[in-house]
């Protein structure tokens, strides 16, 4: 058992390496962030960004403003003043906040479109422009974000609406995004999950090796010429009547395998007189020597 008992360690230790292994690996792919926007200089950074800077009039545009606080600024702390307007919101502005090593990337963003007198222009496009967003943050100096131009342009010219059968575009605005599942909590999830799996693979490997070991220590099953022998090297010491049975036993296995044996064992066993010891040991010596080769 010593040897198994080894296996048993060297497997355990094996599958400790292999999780460790696992997560090291999932935790060394990942790079970091990968989005883009303004580097962290300050302790608190902010961007303004539209999804599109050339719409038409009653067009949904996507606002986004990104906050990226340094170490030692909590999220509580920070409060964001933005205005939309001449922009009208559709909707409640969406709020996601993303740490990673003790940064914060809060992201606002909100859906409006131009629907106001304010974003028509009678001669050609018109040029929008919003109020900067400010970002308030407790003991820090309200950083501002400018937001680009917007050009909004007229849904229908004049050329246009001369024609018989006028164009028509429809909207190509990817929705947003959404997940079930966020994706660091399922990063998380798969990384225990191969690091369980890794862990079992080579547990199972262990248990194999332990039982092929086995296997291999176990000796042989005995044959029934084999037990034959046995039981009658052992009716060599009991009683007469047990010496003609053990000796019958044999003269039976013997029978597919030998028939002179076979026939010297009936008669034995059959005798007149019972089976002495000694006549017993004769031909289980005989036996061994011609059929099993000892």
């Amino acid at each position: 058992m010593g040897a198994v008992r080894w296996i048993w360690i060297a497997g355990a230790a094996l599958a400790a390496a292999a999780a460790a292994a696992v997560v090291l690996i999932a935790h060394g792919n990942d790079g970091g962030p990968t989005s883009s926007g303004p580097a962290i200089r300050d302790p608190v950074t902010v961007d303004a960004t539209l999804d599109a800077d050339t719409v038409e009039f009653g067009d949904p545009v996507t606002a986004t403003v990104t906050v990226l606080l340094d170490r030692g600024v909590r999220p509580s702390d920070v409060r964001v003043r933005e205005e939309l307007a001449p922009l009208t919101q559709l909707g409640h502005t969406r709020v996601t906040d993303v740490s990673r090593d003790g940064r914060h990337t809060i992201t606002y963003s909100a859906r409006a479109s131009c629907l106001d007198q304010r974003c028509i222009s009678t001669t050609g496009a018109k040029e929008v422009t919003l109020r900067p967003a400010v970002v308030l943050a407790r003991g820090h100096t309200p950083v501002t974000a400018v937001w680009p131009v917007m050009q909004v342009r007229r849904r229908v010219i004049r050329a246009d609406a001369a024609r018989a059968r006028p164009p028509l575009r429809s909207d190509t605005t990817p929705p947003p995004v959404s997940y079930r599942l966020a994706p660091a909590r399922l990063a998380r999830v798969l990384e225990v999950a191969a690091a369980v799996l890794a862990a079992a693979a080579v547990l199972l490997a262990a248990w194999t090796a332990a039982g092929l070991y086995r296997k291999r220590r176990r000796p042989a099953a005995p044959t029934g010429l084999e037990r034959a022998l046995a039981l009658a090297r052992e009716a060599e010491r009991r009683p007469p009547p047990d010496r003609r049975r053990a000796v019958g036993l044999l003269a039976r296995l013997l029978g597919s395998r030998d028939a002179d044996l076979a026939g010297a064992a009936d008669d034995l066993a059959w005798s007149a007189s019972a089976p002495s010891p000694d006549d017993v040991s004769h031909l289980v010596t005989r036996v061994e020597h011609e059929v099993n080769g000892g």
